[in-house]
């Protein structure tokens, strides 16, 4: 049976949010990656995230430290990887956004759809 990452990143993204999650994740490791790039900070993270199903899935957030406009989302790049699942059940092992905005639509669509797949 396989599980969809759509679990794993609401975990993830709920975790960073405000702790309450309905996965349990065991451990978690931040790594900053930042660098300069032409006189612009570039903010990198990879977290790799350990959940009681021995699933692991690297995040990685990355953007710049330029202001931009208030109405407009900034463009940062965000990246799911499963990196270890024993039984090959996560579908699909990557997900990837260009900004915030796009993931938090793709959430809340994925929320929309998989409450539908639950009353039918």
């Amino acid at each position: 049976m396989s599980l969809s990452l759509f679990r794993y990143i609401v975990a993830i993204d709920q975790h960073q949010q405000n702790g309450a999650i309905d996965i349990s994740i065991r451990d978690w490791k931040s790594t900053d990656c930042s660098y300069c790039d032409d006189e612009i900070k570039v903010i990198r993270y990879e977290i790799e995230y350990v959940f009681d199903t021995k699933i692991q899935i690297m995040y990685t957030i990355e953007y710049d430290d330029c202001v931009s406009d208030v109405n407009v989302c900034p463009e940062c790049w965000i990246h799911y990887q499963v990196t270890v699942d024993p039984l090959h059940t996560i579908k699909p092992a990557k997900k990837s956004f260009y900004n915030r905005c796009q993931q938090q639509y793709w959430l809340k669509t994925m929320a929309m759809n998989h409450s539908d797949n639950i009353h039918h």
